[in-house]
């Protein structure tokens, strides 16, 4: 017989089924974030392009603010970008406050105007959930817990009720990108919580993949930007430190690993510098917008506002009716991260995955936190030890006026001890693997279902039941009157909406408000005041302003209540009614 050679496929590599696991794992989680992050905020969805969520307050302006940054990146924006046509075209004023650029992207999927908008603003809601829940999950995985406790960790970074006290501050909910870049710079580095560094497990890849990470977090403001800036800094030193000291015994940095940390910095270092830019232009153009420490009291919670949930939370919506009436501010003080979330951190101080050294030293910096988030309200001294000295001496700290946001950071600490104390438990009531068959089996599914259980449970403490308002639209189309237009009432807060209602063609508009008024805003409300008569016709005739519209449903109960049906005669203008607005022409100044 002759012997026929049969060709057989090598066995599969375990690196290449780490790999194609790793892949799933991650299209898993990208889906599951995605599609719970749409059916907890369903309303947002219904009313996509027609309602806000929380009020009819900060979410406009940055409704507005998205629109006006789609418009200008697909326009001009060398020229465009950060001088829009609020404001009366006042150099940089996009820059009076936040800005969310990372959410671009999303004005692929929308169209023009109010609708287009506000269609923004509630994608940009949906992906910061999406991002949240996952950037949770990357980060603890990163710290090499198990699957099931990483859902812990996800659910509490995901579900935070402070998330709907925020809600409208698109810019503050944008962190999911955080733990996600802090989660792949910890894997390329090789180091875990629970295992220490490994040199072995450093990667390039993952080096890379965190600094990209890193440099699009920056893109969502500054707000919780500096923040990040310390929190990527402060690691990347300390793991520095330790590599020169102890760590070039045990493994020497290849180029590829040099590589991805050098321009990964660099494109850090870059992209900081280019977005804060116009902030300092502003600054030095308007030293009114810097604010001292006197406002810190204001925006300082107390301990009882970091377990205070909000209004809107679905579980202590009204079980904490009394915590919330003793909060001074309660839109900055309501910063619950979760009762749930809190239970199973401390239980994982005393019962985790993590050696014990390493988890008292994260419970250490998660309390820090929480004294520095509670600002002058801090008992001892009243942070003249804790938050002053870095809001007087540390880099763009003076920026920080609103302390409690440091929750965020506190939230991320109870995420990582709570996921310790998950894989602990999961561990140990799995089955043991000596067990074969059904038996092996029903245990592993007893055991996962078991580990599972804390994640639903922060999930349905953080659910929310925040109202979605209807957002008017303008009775007339702005951009065909002759411009620069004035829109009245004008305040600090309506403006946001005469701004939204500038999308409409984008109108030079003489309404703005933002992060701060300049004098020449609060100037001309003032000389507004009395319109139309000859003093106010005459003051706006020199700004240079072509059109006036009051907005009769708007000015109920205001100064301009009956300046509609005020005689016109002698004034250089002239009226016309369309109903709920009223459009004056002015002669423009000879």
């Amino acid at each position: 017989m002759t012997a026929v050679a049969v060709e057989t496929a090598p066995p599969e590599r375990p690196a290449a089924r780490r790999t194609l696991r790793l892949h799933w794992e991650a299209a898993l989680v990208v889906v599951g974030a995605v599609a719970l992050a749409c059916w907890t905020n369903r309303s947002a969805i219904e009313g996509l392009t027609t309602t806000v969520a929380g009020d009819l307050g900060d979410p406009l302006y940055f409704a507005w603010q998205l629109a006006w940054v789609r418009h200008a990146l697909g326009t001009d924006p060398g020229s465009l970008l950060w001088t829009t046509p609020a404001f009366q075209g006042a150099r940089d004023n996009l820059a009076f406050t936040d800005t969310v650029l990372g959410y671009t992207p999303l004005g692929l999927f929308v169209g023009d105007g109010q609708a287009g908008a506000l269609a923004l603003l509630n994608l940009a809601w949906l992906a910061s959930c999406s991002f949240a829940i996952m950037g949770g999950y990357v980060l603890a995985r990163a710290m090499r817990v198990g699957r099931f406790a990483a859902l812990v960790s996800a659910a509490g970074f995901g579900f935070a009720p402070w998330r709907i006290q925020q809600i409208i501050h698109i810019n503050v909910v944008s962190v999911g990108v955080i733990a996600l870049a802090l989660g792949l710079l910890a894997r390329g580095n090789g180091w875990s919580l629970r295992d220490g560094w490994q040199p072995e497990r450093m990667s390039w890849r993952w080096i890379a993949a965190g600094w990209a990470a890193a440099c699009y977090q920056l893109t969502f403001g500054w707000a919780v930007g500096i923040w990040f800036v310390y929190s990527v800094g402060i690691p990347m030193l300390l793991w520095t430190a330790g590599w020169l000291l102890l760590g070039r015994r045990r493994a020497r940095l290849t180029r590829p690993v040099l590589l991805a940390h050098g321009l990964g910095g660099l494109a850090f270092a870059v992209t900081g510098w280019l977005l804060l830019r116009p902030y300092l232009r502003v600054i030095a153009a308007h030293p009114e917008a810097k604010r001292g420490e006197n406002w810190l009291p204001l925006f300082s919670p107390p301990w009882r506002g970091l377990l205070t949930a909000p209004p809107n939370d679905w579980f202590w919506a009204d079980r904490q009716v009394d915590w919330r009436t003793t909060l001074t501010w309660p839109p900055e003080m309501i910063l619950s991260p979760g009762i749930v979330l809190v239970v199973l951190a401390l239980t994982g101080v005393g019962f985790s995955v993590y050696p014990w050294r390493r988890r008292l030293l994260l419970a250490l910096a998660t309390a820090v936190l929480v004294v520095l988030a509670m600002g002058t309200a801090f008992p001892l001294g009243h942070g003249e030890w804790t938050y002053l000295p870095l809001f007087r001496h540390a880099p763009g700290w003076s920026a920080l006026r609103t302390t409690g946001r440091l929750i965020i950071f506190v939230t991320l600490g109870l995420c990582l001890l709570a996921a310790g104390a998950v894989s602990r438990f999961y561990r140990e009531v799995r089955p043991a693997r000596p067990l074969r068959g059904r038996v092996r089996t029903g245990g592993a599914v007893v055991a996962a279902l078991l580990a599972v259980v804390p994640a639903g449970a922060v999930v349905v403490e953080g659910l929310n039941v925040v109202p979605h308002w209807t957002v008017p639209t303008s009775p007339v189309r702005l951009a065909s009157f002759p411009q620069p237009v004035l829109l009245l009432p004008s305040d600090i807060v309506g403006d946001y909406h005469m701004m939204l209602w500038g999308t409409e063609g984008w109108p030079l508009l003489a309404n703005g408000s933002s992060g701060f008024d300049p004098p020449n805003q609060t100037q001309l409300r003032s000389e507004a005041a009395s319109f139309p008569d000859s003093g106010s016709v005459e003051a706006l005739r020199r700004r240079g302003i072509r059109t006036v519209v009051i907005i009769r449903s708007r000015a109920v109960g205001s100064m301009w209540a009956t300046a509609p049906d005020r005689p016109i005669d002698g004034l250089d203008l002239t009226r016309a009614d369309f109903g709920d607005a009223v459009v004056y022409t002015l002669r423009p100044p000879t």
